[in-house]
């Protein structure tokens, strides 16, 4: 019986570690990710830079997570937004380790700061059209 149910945990694990993420669409949603991605960060992750480091990555959620409701986000988008993260952080981890896995968040994190997002270009109806 246990040996089923590690054999289903292992390929239900497998298959949401190679679902494809999309990137976000609005700044809204990118500000909610990197809060998102700060707060499981300090909260995985502290030993990777000590104190300082859980503060700074607590000022940057808090001033993402800001950013993000006065673009009208709320606290459910916020959980949505954190629970993804901390799938992707848990399905890193498992498939490496956890310094592999908090080294990958805490560069997209640190990288993307609190600067506006820069988000990919909207497809134009004449480049819909072409394909």
């Amino acid at each position: 019986m246990i040996k089923k149910f590690m054999i289903c945990t292992i390929i239900a694990l497998t298959v949401s570690g190679c679902a494809t993420t999309q990137g976000p669409s609005t700044p809204q949603e990118a500000y909610l990710n990197r809060a998102a991605g700060a707060e499981v960060a300090a909260t995985n992750c502290a030993s990777a830079g000590g104190y300082s480091s859980v503060a700074q990555m607590r000022a940057d959620q808090q001033s993402n997570l800001s950013k993000a409701k006065k673009l009208g986000a709320t606290d459910a988008e916020y959980d949505q937004a954190r629970r993804k993260v901390q799938g992707q952080w848990t399905t890193a981890y498992i498939f490496t380790n956890a310094y592999q896995a908090c080294n990958s968040l805490i560069n997209s994190v640190a990288w993307a700061g609190t600067a506006a997002p820069i988000l990919p270009a909207k497809p134009t109806a004449a480049a819909s059209k072409s394909n």
